[in-house]
């Protein structure tokens, strides 16, 4: 039965892009910058929540200013295309049919409030309420750089994984209601804030470490832990992590993976567009992800699963995370 282009009726969530920072010069509208993602690519489906990262890394950024530049500039546009809304609340996730959930990817955003305490010794946290307060609802734990909370899969240190601070931010961002997102993070650190978190964690965009041996990816014990917290891993679309030669197939084979370890509903899309150099073989970009649902439904995957997968598991995460509108 030929069903090519029937993945465009269904409802995507992307955890992960980074086409907000892809360009600094700001040349482009987000409507239809020359990107892997950009607005006008959402309509192509029955609709499309995307989440917009701003990307820093405290060893070459000035990372306040720039992320207090790149929120200027997704308001911008925000207020440039009328009808796409920004995902805040809970009742968003379901009101939006697009929608864009901005996000920090590196939680040096937050350093500054690591020598920030009160008299009685407890962090404040005035940076990271700060950045509620902009709209930033996930933020990924680290990039590759160690920061105040913890240290990253590509430099350990001593003691490894979460730090004190570290610990007490992932305690406020629940509290906040901000998305803990453990894409880039040590093994050690995964874990600790695997076992702090009272909300459901994400990997936004890392893949299968058994299928593609790259500590960016998840061994099958934390991929089983994720799945025990009723977290998300979103698959990524980076070449590296993907394995030799990428195609189509190759990503609906980490998909399998998780799928056989009973965890189908625990896998969704982190695409890594506008961050990567390359894609997959058949993928494009967003125009492009219909392929990976079609293939599943061909497969034999059910109309349920392959709605988990595209979208509907990152947003029963979100549902959970996200706080009600303040009244």
């Amino acid at each position: 039965m030929e069903i090519d282009g029937n993945g465009m009726n269904r409802s995507v969530f992307d955890a992960h892009c980074d086409t907000l920072t892809a360009f600094d010069t700001y040349r482009y509208s987000l409507y239809d910058a020359p990107c892997h993602f950009n607005l006008s690519k959402q309509l192509g489906y029955k609709g499309h929540i995307q989440v917009a990262d701003i990307w820093v890394d405290r060893g070459r950024h000035d990372v306040d200013s720039r992320v207090d530049r790149y929120i200027d500039y997704f308001n911008s546009q925000l207020a440039a295309n009328g009808d796409v809304g920004q995902i805040l609340w809970r009742e968003d996730i379901d009101a939006c049919r697009r929608g864009l959930l901005l996000g920090i990817e590196g939680g040096e955003c937050i350093d500054s409030d690591a020598a920030d305490r009160d008299a009685d010794g407890q962090w404040r946290f005035s940076r990271l309420r700060c950045l509620f307060g902009k709209g930033v609802r996930l933020i990924t734990v680290t990039w590759n750089t160690p920061n105040e909370m913890s240290d990253t899969n590509c430099a350990a240190r001593e003691p490894a994984g979460l730090t004190a601070f570290g610990a007490a931010a992932v305690k406020e961002m629940n509290r906040l209601g901000i998305a803990v997102d453990l894409s880039h993070i040590s093994d050690r650190g995964f874990y600790d804030a695997a076992e702090i978190s009272a909300a459901p964690v994400i990997t936004s965009h890392s893949n299968s470490r058994a299928l593609c041996a790259h500590s960016r990816n998840l061994t099958d014990d934390m991929f089983l832990t994720l799945t025990a917290k009723g977290g998300v891993t979103g698959i990524n679309l980076c070449p590296g992590f993907l394995g030799e030669d990428p195609d189509v197939d190759t990503v609906i084979a980490h998909i399998e993976h998780f799928a056989a370890l009973g965890g189908v509903s625990n896998v969704g899309i982190g695409s890594d567009f506008d961050g990567v150099e390359a894609l997959p073989k058949g993928i494009e970009g967003t125009e492009s992800l219909y392929k990976i649902f079609d293939r599943l439904l061909r497969m034999g995957y059910t109309e349920e699963q392959v709605d988990g997968i595209a979208g509907e598991n990152f947003r029963r995460v979100f549902r959970a995370v996200l706080r009600e509108a303040d009244r």
